[in-house]
């Protein structure tokens, strides 16, 4: 069978004019619509390049009747709805390697941005207020520290080499994909979840929501956290129960938070964590780097770009819906 013809592309979010130029010639690209719905004018599209705002659902599928593939930006495909993308035959890609290094240091950032205080410390001074250099202030080294890692894929291992090389930390990590020889050669030691949420001084969170993982911090857990303890999640906002975390930090049970990720997006403007004292919180923007954005960029339309080849593109997320083409 030959490969189909891409004549139009939608964008659900805007693209670098260097990635766009890749398109070979007549190829019309149609930008997400002001209102919403905002995929009211993606009919003719034989491919998306999508994000992350965008729930693909059989809804948005129906108003695409020329679709082949969806193309997605960054690493979670739980926004599109792959039983129904592979009945109806579109493949779906996404880009794994793409967020990495900016998603890893951000964890990072987090993590040393909680220990050192640099929120309260930033609010004091913006207030007026030099000191006093005590109590709230008065931040901790993270040198031989315990690193937790829930998941120690692609950004959790990134995450494990920094903490290990540059702080000198200890690294104990959950990761049921994980052997122990391999585990050894990332210089992180392996263990069962509830020993690693009890020894961890942070612990971050690099797993994708499952009906496996979805509410895995629940309020049980996060009790099993040490005191005086920090919870990072840059993963999904669905892994930790919200409400749970909040009273663990209310009580002061955890130190503090550091979060990228909310069960709902956008949070409500009044969601309590937004402007807790002891969290951290960013929109969701993680891997939003230049390099990184760009990267995945470049990765997406590589493989939209191999697909209208009639080639298999990388990174196929639902490969039960190849042999339909």
């Amino acid at each position: 069978m030959p490969p189909p013809t891409l004549t139009h592309l939608w964008l659900e979010a805007p693209l670098a004019d260097a990635v766009l130029a890749r398109l070979p010639a007549g190829v019309q690209v149609i930008h997400a619509a002001a209102e919403p719905p905002i995929y009211r004018n993606a009919a003719p599209a034989q491919a998306i390049i999508a994000s992350s705002q965008l729930r693909y659902d059989a809804a948005v599928l129906d108003a695409c009747p020329q679709l082949r593939l969806i193309a997605r930006t960054g690493i979670g495909v739980d926004n599109i709805d792959l039983d129904t993308a592979t009945a109806r035959g579109v493949i779906v890609t996404n880009t794994p390697d793409g967020p990495t290094e900016s998603t890893a240091e951000h964890t990072v950032a987090m993590l040393l941005a909680l220990a050192k205080r640099l929120k309260p410390g930033n609010d004091n001074l913006a207030a007026g207020r030099w000191g006093p250099r005590a109590g709230v202030i008065v931040g901790e080294e993270v040198q031989g520290k315990t690193l937790g890692l829930i998941g120690c894929g692609r950004i959790g291992r990134r995450v494990a080499e920094i903490c290990r090389l540059a702080f000198q930390m200890r690294v104990l990590a959950y990761d049921p994909y994980l052997t122990s020889d391999h585990a050894a050669t990332l210089g992180v030691t392996l263990a069962p979840l509830d020993e690693v949420i009890a020894q961890a001084d942070f612990l971050s969170l690099h797993v994708p929501a499952t009906p496996a993982t979805i509410g895995l911090l629940n309020a049980e857990r996060l009790a099993q956290m040490k005191a005086g303890s920090y919870l990072l999640n840059l993963a999904r906002g669905a892994l930790v129960d919200e409400a749970a975390l909040l009273d663990a930090l209310e009580r002061g049970h955890l130190a503090g938070a550091g979060i990228d990720v909310f069960a709902a997006e956008p949070p409500a403007v009044d969601h309590p964590l937004r402007r807790h004292p002891a969290v951290i919180a960013t929109p969701h923007s993680a891997s939003v780097t230049r390099e990184g954005r760009r990267r995945m960029e470049e990765m997406a339309m590589a493989r939209l770009l191999a697909f209208f080849r009639g080639e298999r593109p990388a990174d196929i997320v639902n490969p039960a819906a190849w042999p339909e083409i």
